[in-house]
This record gives structure tokens, C-alpha cells and sequence, in this order.
């Protein structure tokens, strides 16, 4: 990726970047837990997308990583429990 598509889509369209705190909130989650997620040892290896930039973390509202991301938690319910989508 060159580094002027770093914040960009195909179509041009500008992702939102967030921090810790704003992303959290998206979530409903708290910032603490964010944090949490961004570490290598985080949810069996697959911590949220992210970029760090030095000792900040920001977050790509929007990109196909984070979508990506988000659907690999979904969950449905069976009767055998709650079961991953992916």
C-alpha cells in the first residue's frame, strides 16, 4: 500500500481514524478492552486491526480489515450454543 492510499478505498473515500477511546465507544465496549485487543496475544492471535504510531494507536473506521475483523466475532445461537459465523 503506498502511502498516500493509507487512509483511502478504491472509490476514493476517506476512512475515519480513531483513537482508543472513540473506537471504544463505536463498540459500547470499554477503552481499556480496545487496548487490550490491539496486543499479539490478544483473542488467539488475531488482535484488531490497527496502526501505531509510535506509542498511539489509531483505528481505521470503515476499511475492509476492520469489517473483516468484526465479522470473524459474529456469533449465532444453536442449540448446541452460541456458534462463530466464520
Amino acid at each position: 500500500m503506498q502511502g498516500g492510499q493509507l487512509g483511502r478505498t478504491r472509490t476514493g473515500d476517506q476512512f475515519e481514524l480513531l483513537t482508543s477511546e472513540e473506537f471504544a465507544d463505536r463498540l459500547r465496549v470499554p477503552a481499556s478492552w480496545v487496548r487490550e485487543q490491539t496486543r499479539s496475544r490478544a483473542l488467539e492471535g488475531d488482535p484488531i486491526p490497527h496502526l501505531r504510531l509510535g506509542r498511539y494507536v489509531r483505528f481505521r473506521w470503515g476499511s475492509p480489515e476492520l469489517e473483516a475483523w468484526l465479522r470473524r466475532r459474529l456469533v449465532t445461537k444453536s442449540l448446541r450454543g452460541n456458534t462463530p459465523v466464520c
